[in-house]
């Protein structure tokens, strides 16, 4: 019977990462800032590999993404080939994403999309699961760049 337990455990940990990493997602399309800081732990890390760039701590992950989304028209962030390992209360989770970003009256066009993956580590927390360290790391991208520069 306790294997059949710690079966269902990992299984509802599993579905519990998923949620957290669709709702990463999502606050960024709905710009539901205060939603995307809860999905991280107070020491968690955010890196830009394209760029270089970490942030550490929710405020400062919210700080680096708010700018970069909040003058566009829409967005989309679509996730997908989810691979999760959970080891007690520490997990990896790695996943596609494709990033649609909108701007309307560009002369150059309004669409820029990106693909890329998350990698990421999380923690069990008495909140729930939570980021502790996602990495983003840029493969592809097509469209117009302009549409992500703020005028």
């Amino acid at each position: 019977m306790s294997e059949i337990m710690g079966t269902v455990r990992e299984l509802v940990d599993r579905a519990a990462i998923l949620d957290v990493v669709i709702a990463y997602a999502t606050t960024l399309d709905t710009r539901d800032w205060e939603a995307l800081g809860g999905l991280f732990t107070e020491d968690a890390r955010w890196e830009y590999r394209a760029s270089g760039e970490q942030v550490h701590g929710p405020q400062a992950i919210v700080a680096r993404i708010r700018p970069a989304l909040e003058h566009l028209d829409a967005t989309q962030h679509l996730n997908g080939n989810h691979v999760i390992t959970v080891h007690g209360d520490e997990a990896e989770h790695t996943c596609y994403y494709h990033a649609q970003h909108v701007r309307r009256g560009l002369p150059d066009g309004e669409l820029f999309l990106g693909a890329g993956r998350y990698d990421d580590r999380l923690r069990r927390t008495p909140d729930g699961w939570r980021l502790t360290d996602r990495v983003l790391t840029s493969i592809w991208s097509e469209g117009n760049p302009a549409v992500l520069q703020r005028l």
